[in-house]
């Protein structure tokens, strides 16, 4: 059997991404921001705009969504999950199917294997010791703010096949979305697909731009107006500040590290030096957080590492 690349093997294309930036007069904070992300759509006070979302996505309507969906914690229950410091982005059952959200700013690769063990979990979360077996059909969807070079697909579908496409089971699947190629379409003046100008409502900024992209639709409408609010909104707006200002941090270590690791690259191998630099700067980011005491949890989720990892780094303040 011919051995295939895999998806995460291709490299990483940064082109086009949304960046955290200060925000503007008149214009909101996009969902690749965690803050908004969990203030518009994990919330069940505003659960029109996921209902919204997902119809697009799986072809259902959207007000038996928004009638039927319940919305989970977004910590894994210890009772039944072996990890119970696993957190995600979102989770939601609609009609004994469960529905995982995760919006992937960070772009190792660490991290999205870990999406993958999520998804797992999911699967087997109605099961309990001593109980009969009961599998979860699981959809997991990655809102991933980056692209891989050589692919040019919006959104791609993954679920467990033969070399024949025949499925092994339907209780798994794995969704990709690139918003960057998304975003790409709409520089390009490519035409575009609904389910694309919602995510495109839910990131961009310019006012001109959303009004076109908006058009006649009412839901993208409200969403606009309660955003700008949302983005009015002071505590929001403290919640933001310090969210861009590790964003900040975390690239501008990352940058000194890789300068470092390049010239420690010229006496040792280039490809070398630079993942050596990448990971002290990795190192000196995660300290500076621990120094300004956010969750292990929140860390986790901006730097990829795992609590146990970020447990051991602590301990060597």
């Amino acid at each position: 059997m011919k051995e295939k690349k895999s998806r995460l093997s291709l490299p990483i294309n940064h082109e086009y991404i949304y960046k955290l930036s200060d925000r503007k007069e008149g214009e909101p904070f996009p969902i690749v921001s965690d803050v908004m992300f969990h203030t518009m759509l994990n919330n069940e006070s505003r659960k029109q705009y996921v209902s919204y979302f997902l119809s697009l996505l799986i072809g259902k309507d959207r007000k038996e969504i928004e009638e039927n969906i319940i919305f989970v914690k977004n910590k894994l229950d210890k009772k039944n999950y072996h990890d119970s410091s696993k957190t995600v982005d979102f989770v939601c059952e609609i009609e004994e199917e469960i529905y995982n959200i995760e919006m992937n700013n960070n772009i190792s690769i660490e991290s999205l294997e870990r999406n993958i063990s999520y998804i797992n979990d999911l699967y087997k979360s109605k099961m309990k010791r001593g109980s009969e077996y009961q599998y979860q059909k699981s959809i997991q969807i990655n809102l991933n703010n980056f692209s891989f070079e050589g692919d040019h697909n919006t959104i791609e579908v993954y679920q467990l096949r033969d070399e024949e496409g025949i499925s092994l089971t339907d209780k798994i699947t794995i969704i990709y979305i690139y918003l960057p190629k998304i975003r790409k379409k709409l520089y390009n003046g490519d035409k575009l697909t609904e389910l694309e100008r919602l995510l495109l409502v839910f990131n961009e900024g310019s006012p001109d731009r959303l009004e076109n992209l908006i058009g006649e639709d009412e839901v993208m409408s409200e969403y606009r107006k309660d955003a700008l609010e949302a983005s009015d909104d002071e505590e929001i707006i403290g919640l933001y500040d310090k969210e861009l200002h590790l964003e900040m941090l975390r690239n501008t270590e990352l940058h000194h590290a890789e300068e470092k690791g390049k010239e420690e690259g010229r006496k040792e191998g280039l490809e070398e030096g630079i993942e050596k630099g990448r990971c002290e700067g990795v190192f000196d980011t995660v300290k500076s957080m621990l120094k300004e005491k956010l969750e292990p949890s929140l860390i986790s989720k901006i730097t990829g590492l795992t609590i146990e990892e970020i447990k051991n780094i602590s301990g060597t303040n």
